[in-house]
């Protein structure tokens, strides 16, 4: 029987390493801007929670039916759901005989299937409760959707992937599955002291300032990524109003065009492209001010001059030869060669977390800087009273002490430079 239950396991820890390759810049992206940083311990703690939800679903799919037609003509039990509630305690009874010791229930198969129900959603309300952080209403919604989720794709045959279910609809596992995460919420409380504290906001006052090597490097993917996506819908729109050889024809121009306005056009107007948007990073100048047409110009074509280079390069193998033989066949070791010279010493740097601007921040007098988050801060509290302090000798009255205001923690006073935090860069690409 436990083989049975450690197959989903074996599968999703299969699995696993391609979802973590789907998620991992979507993932990084909103630990920079709810958290400041996408490293450190709330990312294990989000890994462990996408292992634990692939485990739990495919635990309730698996395992599959190897013939769907011999299956629904043979096994019909899943045919009607199972509606009593409760009915798990006549089916222990009715198994045990009535002998309710531990020796004997722990001998029978039903009881094993009862307990697995239980804690099948356990861990997910500590990770409600713990990373989440939902308050126990909210949790116990969340766990029974889920449950009923659970349910309905057993019921609907993978969602009419069969042509029946092949396991029971049961109100009991509803009900189990829904008390083990009630459950898993309440031991969550003593066990989050025992855990590091959870808290986005002091984390984003802590690393939300910083600009690291792996910020700009996910800021660099999501621009890619987008580029590509866009390329790819504005080239298929053309060739579907036209025709698929206009569509072929253009597809370079199209690419270089959308290219140009991704990676120059939007930062000269914005200040930043949409993947810096992303993880909250802008291009200033080094005193914070708006870096201007001409300086971001200069930053783009010395900054993106490996990756131009490039796309020139396989525009001079995948159509007829736009430059030249001698130029056409340099151009690989061109970008190859700018590649090693603009991107490498920044690169090591990042790894010897040195301050030193990259050679295209220093040339074109820009740097990347970060962008303040909207902060998540619990409501308000009463202001305490303000404390009291005893007027002048002759007086009987006491006058309030007016505490002087003090800046926002992450802030920097005018006048004064923000220390370089460890691992941070002073720009980025």
């Amino acid at each position: 029987m436990f083989r049975t239950y450690l197959l989903p396991v074996q599968a999703a820890v299969t699995l696993f390493p391609l979802i973590v390759v789907l998620v991992m810049v979507p993932a990084a992206v909103h630990g920079y801007r709810r958290r400041g940083r996408a490293g450190g311990w709330p990312v294990l703690v989000f890994y462990s929670f996408v292992f634990y939800l692939l485990a739990a679903l495919l635990q309730t799919v698996m395992p599959l039916p190897a013939d769907t037609s011999a299956h629904c003509s043979v096994a019909r039990y899943a045919e009607k759901p199972q509606l009593e509630p409760f009915a798990f305690a006549a089916h222990l009874a009715a198994a045990s005989g009535g002998d309710w010791s531990p020796g004997t229930l722990a001998a029978l198969a039903v009881t094993w299937t009862t307990v697995l129900n239980a804690v099948l959603l356990l861990p997910l309300g500590v990770y409600l409760r713990y990373y989440l952080r939902q308050r126990l209403p909210a949790a116990t919604a969340l766990a029974f959707a889920t449950s009923l989720f659970l349910e309905m794709t057993q019921y609907t045959g993978l969602w009419f992937v069969y042509a029946c279910p092949y396991r029971q609809f049961n109100v009991d596992d509803l009900i189990l599955n829904t008390a083990g995460a009630v459950a898993g919420w309440l031991l969550a409380g003593p066990l989050g002291r025992l855990l590091p504290v959870n808290n986005p906001d002091l984390e984003r006052a802590r690393y939300g300032t910083r600009v690291t090597m792996p910020r700009r490097l996910v800021a660099l993917l999501a621009d890619l990524t987008g580029w590509l996506v866009a390329w790819i819908l504005i080239t298929g729109l053309l060739a579907v109003a036209a025709d698929a050889s206009t569509g072929r024809r253009y597809a370079l121009a199209t690419g270089s065009a959308v290219g140009l306005v991704w990676f120059w056009l939007l930062p000269a107007v914005f200040a930043t492209t949409p993947g810096k948007r992303l993880v909250l990073l802008r291009i200033a100048r080094p005193d914070g001010s708006r870096a201007g047409f001409r300086r971001v110009t200069a930053r783009t074509w010395i900054a993106y001059a490996p990756l131009a280079l490039a796309w020139l390069s396989a525009a001079q193998y995948t159509r007829k030869a736009l430059l030249p033989a001698p130029a056409g066949l340099v151009l690989p070791w061109a970008a190859v060669l700018a590649a090693v010279v603009l991107w490498g010493p920044p690169a090591v740097r990042g790894l010897l977390r040195s301050t030193r601007p990259a050679l295209y921040e220093r040339w074109s007098g820009t740097v990347s800087q970060a962008l303040p988050g909207r902060p998540h801060l619990p409501a308000p509290m009463a202001p305490a009273p303000a404390p009291q302090r005893p007027a002048p000798a002759g007086g009987d009255r006491t006058v309030p002490a007016v505490p002087r205001p003090q800046p926002a923690h992450g802030t920097v006073q005018a006048g004064e430079r923000a220390p370089a935090a460890d691992g941070e860069l002073s720009g980025g690409g």
